[in-house]
């Protein structure tokens, strides 16, 4: 930022202009200049006093500074202006004397070359930039979608939590590790694919490989070994049938899921069967996938995923639109509500079957219910707007109006917002509620003295 002083009385302060003007209350003038050094050897008929430009810090606010301005005042400015344009009057030559009092009081950092800007991090780092260890590891750490494998992980780790079978402490940070190694391998092959589609959304448009601090090669790169790393880990650590729903999942999401984004509305059907095979990973891991346990718990987070995402994609339907995947959400809206409805409702079915097949105990019908019936509240409000914005009397005159189609948005926020906390409310009370988990706490004097005794056999 430029300032220029008049002895000891400030008079102007404006960043990167040719013209300015300053007045106070005793003294107005106006002068031209240009970027450089500027002392009074610049100003045309104006041999008296001092005069200084110099460079103060952007936080610095000046204050006393009239805004003022004249047609005399503009007038004077033009005809700087012109005579600068003929010739008249050209920065001073940089001198250092104590004529000049420019100065610049901060640290002003090399420009980066357009070749080094225009580099990922790891070729910056190739050509000899210094990075820190946070410049290079954020975006991939941003690569791996962490919000979105936290998620899987936890569904995992709740899984292995419930199955019945022993738990091990080695095979348990096995599954997690390989878990998010897996999960990250996958959301990387996704972001390379995607560079294109995803800059054209406001929600996508900083991914690493958009902004081209990672390449798509690179998140190939990564994804490989991460992927590989994750598999092996699962493998070895755990079971070949984790291993294998991981390698699964893997390519359901980076290859059929990521393809059919932009052809056909069955890609949420298929990404809600990646998230539905987690749970089956750690479940796996400690008993037997022949447990029906195991299915119940997947196809509740496969239920799930409609109401969380169906409402997502009603408010990003626009983006989606332009970024050219085709969802349920533009292609048809009165199902996308219908489809959050339809399986927000099969929740109390699937935990209703968690205590009658001995996963939890009974009281966990009860608990789960009321969570569950918020969603579907929240889901059925959603629902009920958009089959009156989409009804036949509404299409027939006009369509709908601004004021439904902002309240059906609404509806929509607050479904994806219950979807939030519901799952995971919903899994704490699954451990919470798990079958056998406060017997040893809770057990009656009796039934321990009848444990011991021998059955008797009549007879």
């Amino acid at each position: 930022m430029w300032k220029v002083r008049l002895g000891n009385r400030l008079l102007a302060t404006r960043a990167n202009v040719r013209g300015l003007s300053y007045s106070t209350k005793s003294y107005s003038a106006n002068f031209y200049y240009a970027n450089g050094i500027l002392n009074a050897t610049n100003f045309a008929n104006r041999n008296s006093g001092k005069y200084s430009i110099q460079f103060t810090p952007n936080y610095r606010l000046i204050t006393g500074v009239s805004q003022r301005k004249t047609k005399a005042a503009v007038h004077a400015v033009e005809q700087h202006i012109e005579r600068a344009d003929l010739g008249f009057c050209h920065p001073v030559p940089r001198k250092e004397s104590a004529e000049t009092t420019s100065q610049i009081p901060f640290g002003v950092k090399p420009r980066k070359s357009a070749h080094i800007q225009g580099l990922s991090v790891v070729q910056r780092c190739l050509a000899g930039e210094k990075l820190s260890w946070k410049q290079i590891s954020v975006p991939y750490f941003m690569l791996a979608k962490p919000h979105l494998t936290f998620l899987i992980m936890l569904s995992s780790t709740c899984s292995y939590v419930l199955a019945p079978g022993p738990t091990n402490v080695a095979a348990f940070l096995c599954l997690t590790v390989g878990t998010i190694l897996a999960s990250g391998a996958a959301n990387a092959i996704n972001m390379g694919r995607e560079p294109l589609f995803d800059k054209q959304m406001a929600r996508t448009a900083t991914r690493p490989v958009v902004t081209g601090k990672i390449t798509s090669q690179e998140a190939y790169t990564f994804a490989a070994i991460s992927g590989t790393a994750g598999c092996a880990i699962l493998y070895f650590g755990v079971n070949p049938s984790v291993a294998g729903l991981g390698l699964l999942n893997i390519m359901l999401y980076s290859w059929i899921y990521t393809s059919l984004k932009r052809k056909s509305i069955l890609n949420t059907w298929i990404g809600a069967i990646v998230g539905a095979i987690p749970p089956l990973m750690g479940w796996a891991a400690c008993s037997s996938l022949m447990d029906p346990g195991a299915w119940l718990l997947a196809s509740m987070l496969y239920a799930w995923q409609f109401p969380h995402f169906n409402s997502l994609s009603h408010n990003l339907r626009t983006e989606y639109k332009r970024a050219g995947y085709v969802m349920t959400a533009f292609v048809n809206p009165q199902l996308n509500a219908r489809v959050a409805l339809r399986y927000s409702l099969l929740m109390f079915p699937i935990c209703i079957g968690m205590s009658y097949f001995g996963v939890c105990d009974k009281y966990f019908s009860l608990d789960s219910s009321i969570f569950n019936g918020y969603l579907s509240y929240r889901s059925f409000m959603f629902w009920w707007q958009q089959h009156k914005n989409y009804s036949r009397a509404t299409l027939a005159a006009g369509g709908p109006t601004k004021e439904a189609i902002a309240k059906a948005s609404i509806y929509a926020r607050k479904t994806f917002w219950g979807s939030i906390w519901q799952l995971p409310v919903v899994l704490a009370l699954m451990m919470l509620h798990k079958q056998g988990q406060w017997d040893r706490f809770f057990h009656r004097e009796e039934d321990e003295e009848s444990s011991r005794k021998p059955h008797e056999f009549s007879g």
